[in-house]
């Protein structure tokens, strides 16, 4: 996984990491496209997520986005590899870069401020507005429309301002979306507590293996069916 929502990283330094990993016979980048601090895709339907969401990054730096044939360049050179791109757009929580660049998807209706720290868990999409399924229904047939892979990551974790009946609706409403779009579901392990679909696929990011503690949220969703995608700790990659 690269994350370039937290600290930017432009094109050529993706395709840099990517002929690493080829190197090494991996065969999927898992690209963490949004977050709190910044969103790194353009969505034409909703352009100021690219342009204000986009602005800034951990530190308060430029930050950065990727234009969709951008995005569509790194997918072909990532094919050209044999390595499937997996987009990453993490949510209910992990959403400050979306709720401050479009008011109307807070439950207040107001849009709270950039953010560049690196605490976690603070903001939550309005689960129970009907326009939160419309944006990412419109986020996920762009993203699906220039990703040819077969998955989808919702992301899912430390949604610590989304109670728990909210975030199990949350993940049962996003379901359908992917599939609708041709995309099978992936996401971080706290997404057991829905109802997943045949085939969904659930990420372990917690440092237990095995039955230790923090592998719960894992074998939960494996007792659904899930195959289990394991990193058991996420590596966030920064160049210098």
């Amino acid at each position: 996984m690269l994350d370039v929502s937290r600290h930017f990283f432009p094109v050529d330094t993706v395709k840099k990491y990517l002929d690493l990993a080829s190197l090494y016979k991996i065969n999927v980048l898992h690209l963490h496209l949004a977050d709190d601090q910044g969103w790194r895709i353009v969505i034409n339907s909703w352009p100021n997520l690219a342009l204000h969401g986009g602005s800034t990054e951990v530190g308060g730096g430029a930050g950065g986005y990727y234009t969709q044939q951008e995005y569509k360049d790194i997918v072909a050179y990532a094919a050209a590899r044999y390595i499937t791109v997996v987009p990453e757009i993490d949510s209910p929580g992990h959403v400050n870069a979306a709720l401050s660049s479009y008011a109307e998807l807070n439950c207040d209706g107001v849009a709270p401020p950039l953010y560049t720290g690196t605490d976690v868990g603070f903001s939550s999409l309005c689960v129970g507005k009907a326009l939160t399924y419309k944006f990412l229904d419109d986020v996920v047939r762009e993203i699906a429309a220039i990703t040819p892979g077969a998955f989808y990551h919702l992301g899912g974790d430390e949604a610590h301002s989304t109670s728990h009946a909210d975030y199990v609706t949350f993940v049962n409403k996003m379901q359908p979306i992917l599939k609708a779009h041709g995309k099978r579901v992936i996401g971080w392990d706290e997404i057991n507590a829905a109802t997943l679909l045949p085939g969904s696929y659930a990420q372990h990011w917690d440092t237990g293996v095995g039955s230790e503690p923090g592998t719960e949220k894992a074998r939960n969703a494996v007792a659904q069916g899930a195959p289990n995608w394991s990193c058991r700790r996420r590596t966030w990659l920064t160049w210098t």
